[in-house]
């Protein structure tokens, strides 16, 4: 399944949404958001405990499809692409939960990410054939880039299971970075951490932004001042503004939103 790349989308655009609305029943979880976030920025989207800016950011990475609207990544319209082939444009992304695999080290939890660009066969592994060789020395080389930019070479023989959280964190981004991702989709990468974890984590995203795009869903808002650019308010489903996070917070809507709900 081809996608031809949408003649509206501005070369800048590595993400354009339109008129996004998302119903589950009655249920309103996204009302007409649109937005645009450009080659290499770093993009927050933030809102309180219901709001719709998880539902929101699964619609943009494709795991969810919206009710209406459309959705361009890297200038394909992804609507109606399934996941996997969403992914094969250059997209990648963590969940709110830690996703690594325990029992196996953390180099081997890295040729996880890697797997979709392996074309050997199982008798070529078997046998060393050429490709087999030639992709294996490739693994190689981006997993020792990888765990150089995300801090992990000293923990590559360990199992993912000891690791501590903040770590496994940085773990689950490594293995995304494995597909050497255009479009980088963090789900709540600082939920959970400590004050020297979120300055670690904060650091590292600082390292792997250049040259990608990022988007960031996050309550912490002191991640989003750090990294963002600009963030996008999303209230019960609706945009509220999308601007620098300095204005972002002091905007009457957004500090009413909060003010007046519970913090998730």
């Amino acid at each position: 399944m081809s996608q031809r790349p949408d003649s509206h989308v501005m070369a800048t655009a590595a993400i354009e949404a339109a008129s996004i609305r998302k119903h589950y029943g009655g249920v309103r979880a996204l009302d007409g958001v649109s937005l645009s976030v450009a080659s290499g920025e770093v993009f927050g989207i933030i809102g309180p405990n219901g709001a719709g800016k998880s539902t929101l950011f699964d619609v943009l990475c494709g795991i969810t499809k919206a009710s209406s609207g459309d959705v361009t990544v890297l200038g394909h319209n992804v609507a109606q692409m399934d996941p996997h082939l969403v992914a094969r444009l250059g997209v990648a992304r963590t969940f709110q939960r830690t996703a690594v695999f325990g029992e196996v080290t953390v180099y081997e939890n890295l040729r996880y990410g890697r797997h979709a660009s392996f074309r050997h066969s199982v008798v070529g592994r078997m046998v060393g054939s050429p490709r087999y060789r030639r992709e294996e020395a490739e693994f190689r080389a981006k997993a020792e880039e990888v765990l150089e930019l995300s801090g992990l070479r000293d923990d590559r023989n360990r199992l993912g299971n000891v690791l501590a959280y903040g770590v496994q964190r940085r773990l689950a981004v490594a293995v995304a970075l494995m597909s050497d991702p255009k479009v980088l989709f963090l789900d709540e990468p600082a939920a959970g951490m400590n004050g020297r974890e979120t300055a670690e984590f904060i650091a590292l995203v600082k390292t792997i932004a250049p040259g990608r795009t990022v988007v960031i869903v996050e309550h912490d808002m002191t991640v989003i001042k750090a990294l963002c650019g600009r963030a996008l308010v999303v209230v019960d489903g609706r945009p509220i503004t999308v601007d620098a996070p300095e204005r972002v917070f002091k905007h009457e809507e957004v500090i009413s939103a909060y003010l007046g709900a519970e913090d998730d």
